[in-house]
């Protein structure tokens, strides 16, 4: 056994004692040392004795605390004598400086941790699906975590550094972590009202979000724009896993709009209602007039319109054309450039080609700039050249990525192909490198994969799937003593084989069992209902009319011959007869008149049909011409019998300026129409144009109606020329 370790307060007590023998020697060798120095000044003693004073003061407090065991950590006692006299009060003064600015240093740091730690706790909380309770959890611990710091301080020593420290590095730990989890998962959805399309695309690939795109016309959200999205900046992202948009496709064309008419109206204004409404189809042309100038003397088109309808506006130029030094038209519309040119009668010639930085349709540049000129020439952005990529080798997501940047429109189609699996490219109506404008659609077929033969339920839902999938079937009957009429008897090919979109799917269907059909003419009404019946057929009746021989309800025909084989409930349908016919005489109605003739023909018990002459004649009007039948002949039988037309009308009609459109050949044309028509039923008038080099859209010197009284005959026709421009 080795020698047993002292305890602390062994040593302690060992160490007292130890002073004490030590002390009693030094008190013997002063004694003998003693000598007079009464001869020394007192006053040079009093810096020494003040020193000593205060030497032995702090040694006193350094036994102090170690006689209450508070430093034992910081004094190395164990295997050495202890000597108060020689311990070195200055180095434990040093060595508390520094454990205390450690913990200042870390007590900072921790509240840092604390702090950043409890702002983001903030931002990723979402204090609107909290209840109160859970908010004070959020931050419970870094309340704990301060107060125990707070406390750990106050205790200065070594190991409550240590415990500062260990906890100041947790702390800082915990918050980095917090904001790492915050950034990747606690992100707020965005605001994309009114953003491009394509960032939503790229922000719902980057948070693994599956994107349901809605389209919606809007005047104020630009083309391929966010209109709204389902979830607002208040939703986490990690809530979602559909994120819905509603993407703008620009103004509806199409959309229905009232168009005041704007003659008078000064050209500022009826540009502005252009732009606002979103007017696509606008022709602008300016004429010499004595109007005043910039104002509408004509206009085609007004009312309730679709946006995209042709309207047309002519100008004055008033009385001359009035030239101007041509302004930039750099970055205006096709519209607005060529609408400004013809105002100064400015003729121009355009010219396209590709610009990655002008808009489509947008002017690029011109040939001439600040010169009074007569003709110049604009060039027109066709838009940035797109060059077709492979879409083989692209998701679908890349594909709609593209398209958006390009502004270039995608539809899908998806096709059964046995050579492609399900999904996978097949074909693009647009081949690799081919080089396109922005605007085209491109149609990408996408495969289906193989077609599974289905097992067949339900012949009606097995239609509706063939016809969908666009798959060829065929029907064969068959008669079945064991399967009901209608139910399936066999199928080819079979239940999970493979077929292609050529193959023809036969479908052999019951038509239950066979029966004969009889002979049921001759047979009464009751008869042949109780014969039906017997053999499983089923029996329709319809009455034929009057017979000359055969009593009322007795069959004379049926729909189906007697002896075929049918299925089993197979309808037939039977005339009867209404009974035997009663004979009547005819006489002749020419010269009669309609009304005398169909109080005879009902008197008769005959029908009269009436049609009219195609010639007029001297007759009077609705007297009989001729009859088609006459004589001896069934009661209820029809006659044909032709009236005159009586004379030819004539009428006189007065066309005036005020009916005709200068400039403006076929509003000439809709209104003369309108005229003669509604003046003189029964007369043909034939319109046609004659380019002219002046008086557009007044009558033609070749044409039959002229301006002034015209004289037209009922049953003729009549030419109207009108002057064109081509």
């Amino acid at each position: 056994m080795g020698k047993e370790k002292k305890s602390i307060e062994d040593e302690i007590k060992e160490a007292k004692k130890r002073k004490k023998e030590k002390a009693k020697e030094t008190s013997i060798v002063k004694e003998e040392k003693e000598v007079d120095l009464s001869f020394l000044d007192i006053e040079k003693e009093k810096p020494v004795k003040e020193k000593k004073k205060k030497e032995t003061k702090k040694k006193e407090e350094i036994k102090n605390k170690i006689e209450k065991k508070d430093d034992l950590d910081n004094i190395k006692i164990r295997g050495e004598d202890f000597d108060i006299e020689k311990y070195d009060y200055s180095k434990e003064k040093k060595d508390n400086n520094q454990k205390s600015k450690l913990s200042i240093f870390f007590l900072i740091i921790s509240l840092l941790a604390i702090i950043g730690y409890s702002y983001h706790v903030y931002k990723s909380l979402d204090f609107k699906a909290l209840e109160i309770i859970d908010i004070i959890k959020s931050f419970s611990f870094s309340l704990i975590s301060l107060i125990v710091i707070l406390i750990l301080f106050k205790i200065n020593n070594k190991k409550a550094t240590l415990y500062i420290i260990f906890l100041s590095l947790l702390l800082i730990g915990y918050s980095v972590f917090s904001y790492s989890y915050a950034k990747e998962d606690d992100l707020y959805v965005l605001d994309f009202i009114n953003k491009d399309y394509s960032e939503v695309l790229a922000w719902t690939e980057k948070n693994n979000i599956a994107l349901n795109t809605l389209h919606e016309f809007s005047d104020t959200v630009e083309y391929n724009h966010v209109i709204m999205q389902n979830y607002g900046i208040d939703k986490l992202v990690s809530e979602i896993k559909t994120f819905t948009i509603t993407i703008s496709d620009g103004p509806n064309e199409n959309k229905e709009i009232v168009v005041p008419n704007f003659t008078g109206f000064k050209f500022d204004d009826v540009m502005k209602y252009i732009e606002e409404n979103h007017l696509s189809n606008v022709e602008i042309e300016f004429i010499i007039s004595d109007k005043e100038r910039d104002t509408v003397i004509e206009q085609v088109g007004s009312g309730t319109m679709r946006r995209n309808d042709l309207i047309k506006f002519v100008f004055s130029y008033g009385e001359e054309i009035e030239t101007t030094e041509v302004k930039d038209l750099k970055g205006l519309s096709l519209f607005e450039a060529t609408t400004y040119l013809k105002r100064y009668g400015i003729k121009y010639n355009l010219e396209y080609e590709f610009n990655d930085k002008v808009k489509r349709g947008y002017v690029i540049s011109q040939d001439k700039v600040g010169e009074v000129v007569e003709n110049i020439t604009l060039k027109i952005s066709k838009g940035k050249e797109i060059i077709v990529p492979n879409f083989s080798k692209m998701s679908t997501t890349e594909i709609a990525k593209w398209a958006t940047s390009n502004n270039i429109k995608i539809k899908y189609e998806s096709v059964y192909n046995k050579d492609y699996e399900n999904g996978k490219f097949i074909k693009a109506s647009a081949n690799e490198n081919d080089k396109i404008e922005e605007g085209l659609e491109i149609v990408i077929t996408l495969s289906k994969g193989s077609i599974i033969m289905p097992e067949i339920t339900n012949i009606s839902e097995f239609k509706l799937w063939a016809t969908s999938n666009n798959i060829h079937y065929e029907e064969n009957l068959e008669f079945s003593t064991t399967i009901k009429s209608g139910e399936l008897i066999n199928v080819t090919p079979k239940a999970g084989e493979k077929i292609t979109e050529n193959d023809t799917i036969i479908l052999t269907i019951s038509k239950g069992k066979s029966v004969t059909t009889p002979n049921l003419i001759g047979l009464t009404k009751n008869e042949i209902s109780n014969k039906c019946k017997s053999i499983g057929l089923t029996c329709t009746f319809k009455y034929g009319g009057l017979t000359e021989g055969t009593k009322k309800d007795v069959s004379t025909s049926q729909s189906k011959k007697s002896g075929l084989t049918v299925a089993e409930g197979t309808n037939i349908t039977v005339t009867l007869s209404s009974g035997i016919v009663e004979k009547v005489n005819v006489p002749s109605f020419n010269g009669k008149s309609k009304s005398e003739i169909q109080s005879s023909c009902n008197s008769l018990g005959i029908k009269c049909n009436f049609n009219y002459n195609n010639s007029f004649s001297s007759t009077p009007k609705d007297t009989a011409i001729s009859q088609d039948k006459s004589g001896n002949m069934n009661k209820g039988s029809t006659i044909n019998i032709t009236l005159s037309k009586g004379s030819a009308q004539t009428y006189t009609v007065v066309i005036d300026g005020s009916l005709l459109s200068l400039g403006n050949p076929e509003q000439t044309k809709n209104t003369l129409k309108n005229k003669l028509q509604s003046s003189c039923p029964g007369v043909t008038f034939n319109f046609s144009f004659k380019p002219a080099n002046s008086g557009i859209g007044y009558l033609s010197q070749d044409s039959q109606v002229k301006v002034g009284s015209n004289t037209f005959t009922e049953g003729k026709s009549y030419n109207v020329i009108i002057n064109s421009s081509n």
